[in-house]
C-alpha cells in the first residue's frame, strides 16, 4: 500500500515525468504482472464434495451449498453413449464420488463450467484418467498429459485395448443430432 501512496504523490508524479526511465520501468513492471496473472494463472483452488460424475471428464461438486459443474482440464473422455464411455465414467466415479476434492482452477469454458485439475489424496485425477487409459490427453488445449497417453497406449490400457478408439471430439462431430 505504501508504494501506491508514493506513486500517487503529486511530487513523485512530477519527478517521474521528468525521468522517463522510471515511467518505462513501472510500465514494464505492470505488464509483467498482468502477463503472469493471465498466462501463468493464479493457481486458485477450491475444496468441494463430488455429488455427481456426469462422464469421464465432467463432474458436479457441492461447494458452500452451491452446485458447480467442473470440466477436467487437459483430458477428453469418451462420451456416455460412446464405446468405453460407461467404463470411463465408472472409473472416475470409483475414485472420487462422494469424496472431498481440491480443484485447481485453470479457466471457465463457453458453457460456464470451471475447467480445472482435480486433486484427491494428493493425486492428479486428470493424469490418472489418461495414464489408466480412460481418457485422451486433450492436446488441442494442453500437452500436460501427452506422455501419460503414450504410455497407456503402449501398455494397451483401458480404451487402448480397442483396435481404433475414436476420439470424443470426432465422435461428437459424427453424432450431432
Amino acid at each position: 500500500m505504501r508504494i501506491y501512496t508514493k506513486l500517487l504523490n503529486p511530487k513523485m508524479i512530477r519527478q517521474m515525468i521528468n525521468e522517463p526511465k522510471k515511467i518505462l520501468i513501472i510500465l514494464v513492471f505492470i505488464l509483467v504482472a498482468v502477463f503472469i496473472k493471465e498466462f501463468i494463472g493464479t493457481n486458485e483452488s477450491l475444496e468441494a464434495k463430488v455429488i455427481k460424475v456426469i462422464d469421464g471428464d465432467t463432474i458436479n461438486v457441492l461447494e458452500n451449498k452451491q452446485v458447480l459443474k467442473i470440466r477436467l482440464f487437459g483430458i477428453d473422455a469418451p462420451e456416455s453413449k460412446q464405446e468405453f464411455g460407461k467404463e470411463s465414467t465408472d472409473f472416475l466415479a470409483s475414485m472420487i464420488m462422494d469424496k472431498n476434492i481440491r480443484i485447481i482452477y485453470k479457466d471457465k469454458d463457453q458453457y460456464g463450467r470451471i475447467i480445472g485439475i482435480v486433486k484427491f489424496d494428493g493425486k492428479d485425477i486428470n493424469k490418472i484418467m489418461v495414464s489408466s487409459g480412460y481418457a485422451w490427453a486433450y492436446t488441442h488445449y494442453s500437452d500436460i498429459y501427452a506422455k501419460d497417453q503414450i504410455l497407456a497406449k503402449e501398455k494397451k490400457l483401458g480404451l487402448w485395448k480397442s483396435e481404433n478408439p475414436l476420439e470424443p471430439h470426432k465422435w461428437r462431430k459424427q453424432n450431432r443430432f
